[in-house]
């Protein structure tokens, strides 16, 4: 999934929403093909499938990133109700809070009430299926009609009252825990889900390597539900009382809603600041731990990040002159930084082959005849 998800990096939040929850769609229904199967053939069946993932990394290096795929709206901002990419990373330095929280009451519910696996019927588990394909897509369908609240309100919205209408089942029907775990697994879908979406914006919003923030994102919400369910086998005093674990989860998920909407008024508050006082305001964000530990804060701009920012701007100077692609545009300036043609090739998840050809292209197009030769044209008829 790191793998995938580092692919998908600086993509449009469109993109990002149809990438993450078209994948859990997919997810679901080549999961729910294996719960029939004999033991043997369903490890079998799920050995295959990681295999199959190798021929799938050939393919889509010869296929276009996702942040070249073009959508319905071209904002880079992956929580469209803030204004600039300041918010966005005062939103993402706290939201990640709100996930464990919720993913500690998620621990619970799944483990309900003595940590151990709730057995569904056929019935109560293609309910469950039908349920989260529902949400996969009436998720795309609203963030491609341009409701911007979808994955900020709507989404928490969502998977509160999902946990809240679990508890009521579990209440309900005792003797049935199925029924309340239709919805216990749904709101663990939906966190896997929004759990690969927080992820690619962090890897656009900051400057650690990618893997970085995949393995950050899967230690909050799975090790917060990790935590929660060895608590329920753990501790008998909470899975032999109905009551406090009720309480528990009912002031996890309060505690979670009241975390996230706290944060949705303060980016309000935020960009409400003044014009002159931005710039103190930023300084303050920027200087808050969290935020550093996140690797959203900007002092860690090097020379080299600098440098391929200005290589950025001279290669698309040059395709405008030579007219050149956009992939050519990418591969010249990379290349003009004095990466080998592999290294090009690996960053833009293609094969060397193809780098090579973009490279032929180029210097057929442009008529330059060396790396050195492409650097002295920059210098001379860029700025």
């Amino acid at each position: 999934m790191s793998y995938w998800l580092r692919r998908a990096r600086d993509c449009t939040a469109i993109t990002a929403v149809i990438y993450s929850f078209g994948a859990l769609f997919v997810s679901e229904l080549l999961i729910f093909t294996s719960i029939f199967m004999e033991n043997g053939i369903s490890y079998f069946y799920a050995a295959v499938l990681v295999l199959l993932q190798f021929p799938c990394m050939l393919l889509a290096r010869t296929k276009p990133l996702a942040c070249d795929i073009k959508t319905l709206s071209n904002k880079g901002d992956f929580f469209i109700f803030t204004k600039n990419t300041m918010t966005s990373k005062v939103f993402l330095a706290t939201i990640c809070v709100s996930i464990g929280v919720l993913a500690c009451a998620d621990g619970f519910l799944r483990g309900y009430p003595d940590g151990l696996p709730i057995a569904f019927r056929a019935t109560t588990r293609f309910a469950d299926l039908v349920l989260i394909l529902a949400f996969c897509i009436a998720i795309i369908v609203f963030t491609c009609r341009q409701h911007h609240r979808v994955m900020t309100v709507g989404i928490f919205v969502t998977m509160e009252a999902l946990a809240c209408i679990a508890l009521l089942c579990y209440s309900a029907w005792p003797d049935a825990l199925d029924i309340g775990a239709i919805f216990t697994t749904n709101l663990n879908a939906l966190l896997v889900g929004f759990s690969w979406y927080i992820i690619l914006a962090f890897m656009s919003y900051g400057w650690r390597c990618p893997y970085y923030y995949a393995i950050a994102g899967w230690i909050v919400w799975l090790g917060c539900r990790g935590i929660a369910r060895i608590t329920l086998i753990n501790v008998t005093a909470v899975s032999q009382n109905d009551l406090l674990m009720l309480a528990a989860v009912f002031t996890m998920t309060v505690i979670s809603t009241q975390v996230a909407f706290v944060n949705f008024l303060n980016v309000r508050k935020f960009e409400a600041v003044p014009e002159e006082e931005l710039t103190h305001q930023q300084k303050a964000v920027q200087t808050s731990p969290v935020v550093k530990i996140m690797g959203l804060d900007d002092h860690h701009e090097s020379l080299a990040d600098v440098r391929q920012a200005t290589m950025r701007h001279n290669a698309e100077e040059v395709g405008k002159q030579f007219l050149l692609s956009e992939r050519e545009v990418e591969v010249l300036s990379l290349y003009a930084l004095g990466w080998t043609q592999k290294r090009v090739a690996e960053e833009l998840f293609i094969s060397p082959g193809t780098a090579h050809a973009h490279i032929k292209r180029i210097y057929a197009k442009t008529g330059l005849h060396s790396r050195q030769e492409i650097l002295d044209y920059m210098e001379k008829y860029t700025s």
